[in-house]
């Protein structure tokens, strides 16, 4: 049984030191790509409010303030690990110092007590989770996307106090932990402001609506080439590891092992969302609420693609969804 499962979801919902980076060796952390390429870039979004993020070993860089409205996070994942960048909305009393010490702290004391295989210690270490972790207001954010490789997410933001975390886990830690005192993990934090970019809302070509009773739903042409995707939140719910339902797109090949891939989506589980992944991902939408919409962008090449969840068992739910596309 998931540990995670035993808690009650209302209370408890959502740099690596240099002993982690000498941990493991850049070729570890490979998914799927050529490390030494350069990036792969998406075709730019036109328009305002284009916030470009990099990737930088385990930091994020980017703009500390952006306008409110429509806003198209384009994340460059210069590093040699698969990465991706939840957006947060916090409380207004709330910044990234107690996200670092209320919330990822906790959950890293929870998930070195599942590595250890200490169930009950871990049920009361994220017990030790805050209340105000219930008030966290997740906005999408770029998913899942492998090394040298580019994700481009457009959201409707309103003013307020925004981190963006990457939880994917090296050598069981999370990378938006950091054990040493007074330093950050893999979190970046973003002031929206009251002034309004003027940014207009995408045009989407496919249409993707999720929800926990009817999984994955896709409208549109899958074709070869760039599109734009747009996920509608049907319902949202908090799964066993205490997040919820997202979308993202990765590319399949005839060695990929669909159990495996489909094991990794639980980060609560001893390999979950453990570097190096399964299969090449490829960006794609964090968690929503209920009834809003967000973007991504994809740039399809002929092969064998899924879209997925970041949830428990996401076949199960109906949340893994396999494609091919060809020349025509």
């Amino acid at each position: 049984m998931n540990v995670i499962a035993t808690l009650n979801h209302k209370a408890a919902q959502p740099i690596l030191a240099a002993v982690l980076l000498a941990a493991v060796t850049i070729a570890s952390f490979g998914c799927g790509g050529d490390e030494s390429a350069p990036a792969s870039p998406i075709p730019s979004a036109s328009g305002p409010n284009v916030v470009e993020m990099s990737v930088i070993d385990l930091i994020f860089e980017g703009p500390d303030e952006i306008s409110s409205g429509w806003t198209t996070f384009r994340l460059k994942n210069t590093s040699g690990m698969i990465h991706f960048a939840v957006l947060e909305r916090l409380p207004d009393d709330r910044g990234i110092a107690e996200q670092q010490q209320e919330i990822a702290a906790v959950f890293q004391r929870g998930m070195d007590r599942i590595n250890q295989g200490e169930a009950d210690a871990a049920v009361e270490a994220f017990g030790a989770l805050p209340e105000w972790r219930n008030d966290i207001i997740y906005m999408g954010g770029p998913g899942l996307i492998a090394p040298w490789q580019t994700a481009e997410t457009t959201v409707l933001l309103e003013p307020g106090t925004y981190v963006l975390e990457c939880y994917v886990k090296t050598v069981g830690v999370f990378h938006s932990y950091n054990p040493v005192p007074e330093l950050y993990g893999m979190v970046h934090e973003i002031t929206v402001t009251d002034e309004p970019s003027g940014a207009q809302e995408p045009v989407a070509d496919i249409d993707i609506t999720i929800s926990s009773e009817r999984g994955i739903d896709v409208e549109g042409d899958i074709g070869l080439g760039r599109h734009t995707v747009a996920v509608h939140f049907e319902d949202q719910v908090v799964y066993d590891h205490l997040y919820g339902h997202d979308v993202h797109l990765v590319r399949l090949t005839e060695n990929t092992d669909m159990d495996a891939l489909a094991a990794w989506m639980d980060w609560s589980q001893p390999h979950g969302l453990e570097t190096p992944a399964p299969a090449e991902f490829l960006g794609g939408l964090h968690e929503m609420p209920a009834g809003q919409t967000g973007y991504f962008t994809i740039d399809l090449k002929p092969g064998s693609y899924a879209w997925i969840a970041e949830v428990p068992d996401p076949a199960g739910k109906m949340m893994l969804q396999t494609f091919n596309t060809s020349v025509r």
